[in-house]
């Protein structure tokens, strides 16, 4: 069977309340070997990381995603240094700054946005990065915060190929949600055809963006595959290719172990 990693997906969600192990079980069954489970709160953290024990294939970022980034306080931040000592947490993230939805304001964000970058550099893990309407600041902050210490991912890419010449320069890496497959998202699939093979990882970003074909319904993470089907398609390689690739890719910005997909 092929694998492959969903590298950013979000299961401790009311999505799932009902089925969460049937949807981790189709993961696995389709040849999803790993799942990086992106954290966004704080009160999520006790069944995120219950899920990570309960499935060897299961890992964690922990952060607070930009929208409850009014909510950063000291007691925020020892809370995600202690889930951060849990062996199965490899980044600190989401995190960064969405000036499209300003859920938080703006000041609360870019203040949350550098504390986690610090407490990502303390801490020696990788960032995931969300950003929405705010490329010049988000850049801006991570290298004056010196974020290319660690390193990181643009999670849930929504650019374009003018933004990865300074993606590259701080060396991060791109992953490619089910955006990539949307008829209007030629800005993405013209960045996705750019993007050095060996920086580029794919996601779903469940439940939402379910890929083109399942357009409307709950993503889940099985679906990764169609997301890889469409990079191959736009890179004019195998979707095997692709897959090998990102799980390449995924494993080394996160430091997975190598493991089979479950039988």
């Amino acid at each position: 069977m092929k694998s492959i990693i969903d590298s950013h997906a979000h299961l401790a969600w009311d999505s799932y309340a009902e089925d969460q192990k049937d949807v981790i079980a189709r993961a696995f069954q389709s040849g999803v070997v790993q799942i990086v489970h992106a954290g966004v709160d704080l009160v999520s953290i006790p069944e995120m990381i219950k899920l990570s024990d309960d499935y060897e294939q299961i890992y964690l970022g922990v952060g607070l995603h930009p929208h409850e980034a009014k909510l950063w306080d000291s007691q925020a931040e020892e809370a995600l240094r202690q889930a951060a000592a849990h062996p199965k947490v490899v980044a600190i993230g989401e995190c960064g700054l969405d000036f499209y939805y300003n859920h938080s304001d703006r000041e609360s964000q870019i203040n949350a946005f550098r504390a986690q970058i610090r407490l990502a550099r303390q801490l020696a893990k990788p960032l995931i990065i969300h950003t929405r309407d705010a490329w010049p600041d988000t850049f801006a902050i991570l290298e004056e915060e010196e974020a290319g210490k660690v390193g990181g991912v643009f999670h849930c890419f929504t650019g374009s190929p003018a933004q990865l010449p300074q993606i590259k320069k701080l060396d991060f890496y791109v992953s490619f949600s089910g955006i990539v497959t949307f008829n209007k998202a030629q800005d993405i699939q013209d960045a996705a055809k750019l993007v050095d093979e060996n920086r580029m990882l794919v996601e779903t970003d469940c439940p939402y963006l379910a890929p083109q074909p399942m357009r409307g319904k709950r993503n889940e993470p099985a679906y990764v595959w169609m997301v890889a089907s469409k990079l191959a398609e736009l890179r004019n390689v195998s979707q095997e290719q692709i897959a090998d690739v990102t799980v390449k890719n995924t494993r080394r910005l996160f430091q997975l172990p190598e493991i089979k997909a479950p039988t």
